[in-house]
């Protein structure tokens, strides 16, 4: 016998595909005598159901899947919380996942997830350096709905919402070269990776209108996106390279940064300006408060939650990015003009 089908259990129910179709999703429609007749089929045929089938059942889990890197980065988990209030808004509940940056960790939470009937999926891509994504292409092959938030996997059909992570770079390293600093760096991540390649692509588009050389040497890659990783890469260059001006990746490695430079003697940002980004809740009660670029989260989780809710509505939603606009918060640690 070939695969089995919601049609094959049907019929040996001697019930119609819809109201197989309701009794597997435990439907208070249908009686409980149907239901126990239809699993005993289920057991009997060793039915499993098409995991991408969502069309098959006439009510939803209500449930929608969000996959994140990790909590330890507080931005991660203000996303969380600003994207639970904004699906509850829609009376659905939201379940969480953690990749570790890791695809393979990714696709195996996507299949748990798919496996408990989520009506859709948001994911904040895996910083992983050589991806496997067969996970996400056949998410697409079956049009699941499913929308990427903070970044993306590049060249992949993708809906996505995220902030203006370039312009963002550009309006605060402009601002310190408008405070007179000339070598500035940025401590940054795998540049091949979409949400450090805008980064770096905007600090150099500010240095090279203000005709300030740019080289690979004033883009300093991290061993992690963490306090630690900042801590380590002042040891790795600051010797070196003397720099008045230094941009970190998010704010938990620029507060890292400080953290190392004030273990040095080294001042901020009489010595050196210092600036992150996202702020994160914490940025502004800092010993030194911490210039960065705001992330709008509520805006882009209620985006991405909204164009989420159009995909399992069956709408037309144009595949691309959806750039939310950001702000530079300008505090002591860096001088900017």
């Amino acid at each position: 016998m070939g695969k089995i089908t919601i049609k094959d259990v049907a019929a040996l129910a001697g019930v119609s595909v819809g109201t197989a179709s309701m009794a597997l999703n435990d439907s208070p429609k249908v009686s409980a005598e149907t239901k126990k007749n239809v699993m005993a089929v289920v057991q009997k045929l060793g039915y499993r159901r098409d995991p991408y089938a969502r069309s098959l059942s006439l009510s939803s889990s209500r449930s929608i899947g969000f996959l994140a890197p990790g909590f330890r980065n507080p931005f991660f988990g203000e996303v969380a919380e600003a994207l639970q209030l904004a699906v509850e808004e829609k009376n659905n509940s939201l379940m969480f996942g953690i990749t570790n940056d890791s695809t393979e960790q990714e696709a195996k939470l996507v299949d748990q997830f798919l496996d408990r009937g989520v009506d859709g999926l948001i994911i904040i891509p895996a910083e992983d350096s050589n991806p496997d994504l067969s996970h996400i292409r056949n998410l697409l092959n079956h049009d699941f709905p499913l929308v990427f938030l903070t970044g993306y996997y590049p060249e992949i059909p993708f809906h996505a919402v995220m902030a203006d992570l370039a312009e963002g770079s550009y309006e605060l390293t402009k601002g310190m070269l408008d405070a007179g600093l000339r070598n500035i760096i940025m401590i940054a991540g795998n540049p091949s990776l979409i949400p450090f390649r805008e980064r770096i692509e905007g600090f150099r588009r500010a240095l090279d209108e203000c005709s300030v050389a740019f080289d690979e040497s004033k883009v300093i890659i991290s061993d992690g996106m963490s306090y630690e990783g900042g801590y380590a890469a002042i040891d790795k260059v600051y010797d070196e390279i003397k720099p008045d001006g230094i941009i970190a990746i998010n704010d938990v490695m620029a507060m890292g940064v400080i953290g190392r430079l004030r273990s040095k003697g080294i001042r901020v940002p009489e010595d050196v300006s210092v600036a992150g980004y996202d702020d994160i809740s914490v940025s502004s009660i800092q010993e030194t408060p911490l210039t960065t670029v705001e992330q709008p989260i509520a805006l882009m989780c209620s985006e991405a939650v909204d164009m989420l809710f159009s995909l399992m509505e069956g709408k037309a939603v144009a595949e691309g990015v959806v750039r939310i606009p950001v702000s530079v918060k300008r505090r002591r640690s860096a001088k900017t003009g």
